[in-house]
């Protein structure tokens, strides 16, 4: 009988333990933390925290306008220019005023996917990402895509579909990943920044034009992330999927010199918005336009602007 007590005893302990052992887990993933398991289908897809090589820098702000007094009309609401090695802002108009931003969203995606897991492992696709609906990279349930592969898909097209798939091979689920993204946000200093979900077809997400060029900034220090958003055109073939091919939709990457990325979005409430990153004579600028009706040409007018106010002239036939 006693015997009997002891070993009921002990084996409550190892319950007791075990339970204390996954609510610290599941704290820890709640807080960014280190790894992340979610069954799908059977299978196990694992994401492992990438401890940053760089800064948060959450205190970096754009610094003194500089000629802006001369800047050009844009038809959009909200837009900003800054010089990213001085820190000058270049063009500004309401920059400050929070904003939905559609798929903007996606570059936050992109930033947490990356350091939450390495580039190369492998994602599942479920029938909910599959569904998602609206802009689409193609992806059907059941196929597997390296992370690697899905922010091509992510930021190229805009794939929704992307975005949710990513986050749910990142972080499990879709609201640990987008906790994941707000965490992000606080720490990198994004003050008039919330995120809803990982793709930006949710309105109620908002942010501002100088948050989004901090969030860019921050983005660009990822050799990865550069490398995706500068690419104009992609094919994938792989053994767990079928073939796709992608083409880059953001405006000018193609048209205007030096333009590397970075993101177009739209939305009906949203309106047509873009973050742009060109680089010309050594000058990095880093564009946002929001709430817009012509972005492309609103960007053209902002970067030449931009770029001239530093003494670099750029030769187009744009407008």
């Amino acid at each position: 009988m006693q015997k009997g007590r002891v070993l009921i005893s002990l084996i409550l302990a190892v319950i007791v333990v075990a339970l204390l052992l996954a609510v610290s887990f599941t704290d820890k993933n709640a807080k960014g933390g280190y790894e992340v398991a979610s069954e799908i289908d059977g299978k196990q897809w694992y994401a492992q925290t990438i401890v940053n090589s760089y800064d948060n820098e959450p205190d970096w702000r754009p610094g003194d306008a500089l000629n802006t007094s001369t800047q050009p009309e844009i038809a959009g609401t909200s837009g900003i220019i800054v010089d990213l090695n001085s820190g000058k802002v270049l063009f500004e108009k309401k920059s400050t005023e929070k904003r939905k931003v559609a798929s903007l969203t996606k570059i936050m995606t992109a930033v947490v996917a990356l350091e939450h897991k390495k580039i190369d492992e492998k994602i599942y696709v479920t029938e909910e990402a599959a569904n998602i609906g609206e802009n689409e990279m193609g992806i059907d349930a059941g196929e597997v895509y390296t992370l690697e592969e899905l922010l091509y898909g992510l930021v190229l097209p805009s794939g929704n579909d992307a975005a949710f798939a990513i986050a749910q091979g990142v972080g499990g689920n879709i609201g640990t990943f987008v906790d994941w993204m707000n965490i992000k946000a606080n720490e990198i200093g994004l003050k008039d920044t919330h995120f809803v979900d990982p793709s930006g077809l949710d309105d109620t997400t908002y942010s501002t034009a100088v948050d989004l060029v901090k969030l860019t900034r921050y983005a660009l220090k990822s050799p990865e992330f550069r490398k995706i958003v500068g690419t104009l055109e992609i094919e994938l073939v792989g053994d767990e999927h079928k073939y796709i091919y992608m083409y880059n939709q953001t405006n000018l990457l193609a048209t205007y010199p030096g333009v590397k990325g970075v993101k177009t979005g739209y939305t009906e409430e949203a309106g047509l918005t873009l973050v742009t990153y060109a680089q010309n004579n050594g000058i990095e600028l880093v564009g946002v336009v929001l709430g817009s009706g012509d972005r492309k040409g609103d960007m053209i007018l902002m970067l030449d602007h931009g770029f001239g106010t530093m003494g670099v002239k750029i030769e187009h036939n744009l407008l």
